[in-house]
This record gives C-alpha cells, sequence and structure tokens, in this order.
C-alpha cells in the first residue's frame, strides 16, 4: 500500500464517499483533513489513529518518511478544485510513494439529490461547468456574495433570462436547500428567503423536474442541523438515522472511553465469578470492555456461567448479545432505580452482585442493592474523558452558525460540553437551540447545569432519540 493516499471524500454527505475512500480511512495510521472535510467518516477510524487538520505538506512527508501509513482527505474529488495536485506534486519531488483516490464532484452530486437530472434524452445532451459554456445544462460554483454577478454575468454571455435555473444551498450535504425561478428572477428570491453562503448554480431543462423528483427535501429531518456528541466509536448507527431522515449532521465528541487497566482488582473480580451470582451491566462501553478484560486475563463468556446477567437498558442488552448472551433482565429505563424496581421480586440478600461500570458513577444502584441485603462490588473497567480537541472545535462552531439540535446520550456527555463555554456566555451562545437527551438522568444533569431541555426520548436509545428528535420537528 502506497505510504500517503490523497483521498477524495466526495460532497460532504458521508454515503456518497467511495468504498476506496472509507478502506483508506480504516487501514490509516495517521488521518488529516483539509477545510475540515471527512468528518462523517472519522468515527471508522482505527481506534489508535491520529487524526487531526492539515497543517502542511512537510508533516505529510515527515511522518511518511517515518513509515506511517498517511491518508489526507480532501472535499470532492483531490485533484479537482482543491490543494490535491500541489500536495501530490511535492510528494513526488520528495520521493515519497503516494496515490490519489477520486471522489464524486459536487457539481454532479448535489443537482441529482435536489431532484434535477443533468441529461435528458431528447432534451439536454451536454454539461458545462462555466460562465462561458455551450452545455445544455450549465453548473456553476457561486461564492457568497456573489450569486447576482454570476447570474448577469450568464445572461451576458447569451443565457435567457426565461431559462430554468436553480440555486442550491450546502451542496452536497444532507441539509442541502433548493431555490427554483428562472434565471433572471433567481437572486431575487433566494434573497428573499434570506440565504446566503457558497452554492451550486444549475441552469437547464432538467430543473423543471426538480419539483417531482426531489425526495431530499420530503424527509422529515430536512434542513435540521443536528449535533452529536457522543463517543466516536459509537455514533454510526446515530449519525445513520439522522441522515437518512434528512438532518445535517455536526460529530464533536465531548467524551472519550478509556479503558483502565487489568490491575489485581479485575483479575480478583474475573477470578471470583464462580461465586458471583448477579452481574448488571449499566451500559454498553461496560459490557465491552470488561469482555476485553476477560480475554486479557486468559478467559471468556464461560466464566460468566454461574452468574445471571442484567442490563440497564437495550443498547446494554445488545451489547451483551453481540457477545454471544442474552442477558436474564433488561430494564426499559436507563436508571439504577428502574432496575431496583425490575428486581423487586428477586431475592438477594447475601448474594455478591458485581457491577462493571465507569470510574465516576452515580451511587444510587450500589446502595439501592446493599439496602436489599446484596453483597455489592463495584469494579470500574472504563474512564469517560474529554477529548482536548472537543472545547474549540464547539467555539468555533457556535461562533460560525450554530446548530438546531444539540443531543446529549449520558451526564459526561453534558458536562463536558458545558465546560467547553463560558459560563455567562452560555445561553447567548446556545440560542435556540434544542437540547435533546436519551433518558431522565441525562436530561435531569443538563438541566441542573442549566440547559432547557425540551426533548427526553421515551425510549432510552439511540432509535427512541432520534424518534424524539423527528416528533420535535413535526411539531414545528
Amino acid at each position: 500500500m502506497s505510504r500517503v493516499r490523497l483521498v477524495g471524500v466526495g460532497p460532504g454527505h458521508p454515503g456518497l464517499a467511495t468504498v476506496q475512500a472509507v478502506e483508506a480511512v480504516k487501514e490509516a495510521d495517521v488521518i488529516r483533513n483539509y477545510d475540515g472535510c471527512g468528518s462523517g467518516l472519522l468515527h471508522l477510524a482505527p481506534a489508535n489513529a491520529d487524526v487531526a487538520p492539515l497543517e502542511s505538506v512537510d508533516e505529510i512527508i515527515k511522518l511518511a518518511r517515518n513509515g506511517r501509513k498517511v491518508t489526507v482527505l480532501f472535499p470532492g474529488n483531490p485533484y479537482a478544485f482543491s490543494n490535491g495536485s500541489e500536495m501530490a506534486e511535492r510528494l513526488q519531488r520528495a520521493g515519497v510513494d503516494f496515490e490519489a483516490v477520486p471522489g464524486l464532484i459536487v457539481e454532479l452530486a448535489a443537482p441529482v439529490m435536489s431532484g434535477i437530472p443533468l441529461t435528458i434524452e431528447g432534451m439536454s445532451a451536454s454539461i458545462g461547468f462555466g460562465l462561458v459554456t455551450g452545455g445544455d445544462t450549465v453548473v456553476l460554483r457561486l461564492a457568497s456574495g456573489w450569486w447576482e454577478s454570476g447570474i448577469t454575468a450568464l445572461m451576458q454571455n447569451g443565457r435567457s433570462a426565461e431559462t430554468p435555473a436553480a440555486l442550491i444551498l450546502n451542496p452536497g450535504l444532507a441539509g442541502q436547500h433548493r431555490v427554483t425561478a428562472p434565471l433572471g428572477e433567481l437572486a431575487r428570491k433566494a434573497a428573499t428567503y434570506g440565504l446566503r453562503g457558497d452554492a451550486l448554480l444549475v441552469l437547464g431543462p432538467g430543473v423543471t423536474m426538480a419539483e417531482r423528483l426531489d425526495t431530499l427535501s420530503r424527509r422529515p429531518l430536512h434542513g435540521r442541523r443536528v449535533l452529536i456528541t457522543r463517543a466516536r466509536h459509537q455514533v454510526d448507527s446515530f449519525r445513520r438515522e439522522l441522515v437518512d431522515l434528512g438532518a445535517s449532521v455536526v460529530e464533536i465528541p465531548t467524551i472519550e472511553i478509556r479503558r483502565l487497566p487489568t490491575d489485581d482488582r479485575v483479575k480478583n473480580a474475573i477470578k471470583n465469578l464462580t461465586g458471583t451470582a448477579l452481574v448488571i451491566f449499566a451500559s454498553a462501553n461496560a459490557v465491552d470492555i470488561f469482555f476485553q478484560m476477560l480475554l486479557t486475563t486468559g478467559s471468556d463468556a464461560r466464566a460468566l456461567h454461574n452468574s445471571k446477567l442484567c442490563a440497564i437498558g437495550q443498547e446494554t442488552a445488545d451489547a451483551l448479545t453481540g457477545h454471544g448472551l442474552r442477558p436474564e433482565l433488561v430494564t426499559s429505563e436507563y436508571t439504577a432505580e428502574g432496575l431496583a424496581n425490575a428486581l423487586e421480586g428477586w431475592e438477594l440478600n447475601g448474594l455478591r452482585v458485581l457491577v462493571p461500570r465507569a470510574e465516576i458513577a452515580r451511587d444510587a444502584l450500589p446502595s439501592l442493592l446493599a439496602n436489599r441485603g446484596a453483597e455489592v462490588d463495584i469494579l470500574p473497567v472504563y474512564r469517560a474523558v474529554c477529548p482536548p480537541e472537543a472545547g474549540p472545535a464547539l467555539l468555533r462552531l457556535f461562533d460560525a452558525e450554530g446548530v438546531d439540535v444539540i443531543t446529549f446520550t449520558s451526564s459526561s456527555t453534558v458536562n463536558n460540553f458545558v465546560r467547553a463555554f463560558p459560563e455567562d456566555r452560555l445561553p447567548a451562545i446556545l440560542g435556540d437551540a434544542e437540547i435533546a437527551c436519551m433518558g431522565p438522568v441525562t436530561a435531569d444533569s443538563a438541566r441542573k447545569l442549566g440547559l432547557g431541555v425540551s426533548i427526553v426520548a421515551r425510549e432510552y436509545t439511540i432509535h427512541g432519540l432520534v424518534q424524539a428528535i423527528t416528533e420535535a420537528a413535526a411539531r414545528k
């Protein structure tokens, strides 16, 4: 494999990245992204990969010479409307082995996403990409503030003011927005909506079909910008559900899960599993890391053959099932109190209970179990920390344009999010953004920190949270 891959990630929608682009991310030791692109693919990177914004070609050369496998992500195509070719020349002169991975350019993707055919048999047989072009269909990038001058230039070069035209904002992303009108009226119509930003201008007969063929704008979360703060390794299904419903997703993890050492306390807990009557898992992270520790100590799932298993919440139960085990009890609530109620008919007096969990967690569960006479062994297996890049990334996001919905899946995601902002500026920074929480414990944590929670999932799963966000959008 080449030491450096220059990868086009496509127009921005993660579902439009090529298989080769996905493989380049999965196989990289180091990932650098140009102008913040490719965020929807970074969850695929190896857990130990060095991921950061691109700083310089010199850094890429140095990393490659040190034997690292480097993937550099470019918007669209690395050799079209980007600096990929300049980097390729530098790498070639430095004697660094590299390859370019093409990506789908936004000029081809965004019109299709808006229901605009670029060629139509008998009506439009050619495509042009510029101001002076003879194509039946014209696709042109227009920077913010240059819409009117670009449209004027097209008419000065022979395009009729009556030509069907469309302006596409946020082109190639799930939240792209389309305005259609005759070319001579398009700038005025876009201005009445208060729209701004870089855009794609499309004109030609295919524009007349947009209303019939556009399926993106009919999705229930179309136009909603949603922030995911969950740990990077857990965002995949969350993002896919939101994107499938038309949302534009921003991922800034405010939590990172770090496995604690497999020390003597862990080894003793595993050694004593034969005499442990009940093992309670409060999260999918606790499940996955506990099973890693089992393997590290030379054991496996068979060590739990004498123990009954309880899972707090369906996601935790699904994690156990992924390891080949079905829990005897699954609570519908992501709370210790919910589990205590579910255990109401169980005789716990004198039973040894093991609770693998986060290093810092609520004391409600062990207290409730101890009050029932159980011998409770709390086993911290992971630590939840805030990634150092989260704070600056959040400040940049809310200084620029913000989001419509902020999602929290645990108290840790809330706590770390709030710490990123000056306390006295938090309400002003967040503006009208809705706060969506996966369960009452997380919602209570958010309210205690001064956040106005407007969405709480009734089903304490990612699917339940997405459903609650969708229902809230329908009420708008």
